[in-house]
Order: C-alpha cells, then structure tokens, then sequence
C-alpha cells in the first residue's frame, strides 16, 4: 500500500511539474511565467524528499524559491511597468 501512494505522489508531481513548466513557457505575463516556475521548483523539491534526499529537497526551497524566485520578482516588478505603459500606448 505504501509503494502505491509513493507512486501516486510521484506522478501528481511530476504531472506538476510538466503542466506549470509548460505554462512558464506559454505565460503572457513574466510575471505569472515566474510564479508557474515557482510551483515547479517546489515541486522538484517535493520529488527530492520523496526519493529520501530531506537535506536537498530544503536546500531546494531555501536557495531557489527563497533566493532566486524572489530575485526573479523584484526584477519584473521594476521591468513589468514598462509593459504596462507601452501595452496601453
């Protein structure tokens, strides 16, 4: 019973990380594409502690959706006016 749930969270993430990948890629905004990139790299972190790596799956969290996620927002918070201005020109 235990390999089946473990095989169904596998798929549920990985099914995660396909679909809102694809959508980082297919996102109108940049703002949304790095949300949708936000939600894969938890999720990768979710494949990491499920494969018995806890250390790296928080590392994960920590260093890319703490650090560089965050990065990623403020920079098209200050860009993202622009394409504002110049969409309603």
């Amino acid at each position: 019973m235990a390999e089946l749930l473990e095989t169904a969270v596998f798929v549920v993430l990985a099914l995660l990380i396909a679909g809102f990948g694809l959508a980082s890629t297919l996102a109108k905004r940049t703002f949304h594409a790095v949300m949708f990139l936000g939600v894969v790299l938890v999720a990768v972190a979710g494949i990491y502690i499920l494969l018995g790596s806890p250390f790296i799956g928080v590392l994960q969290i920590l260093v890319y959706v703490g650090g560089i996620l965050t990065l990623f927002v403020f920079a098209v918070m200050f860009v993202a006016g622009d394409e504002d201005e110049e969409a309603a020109a």
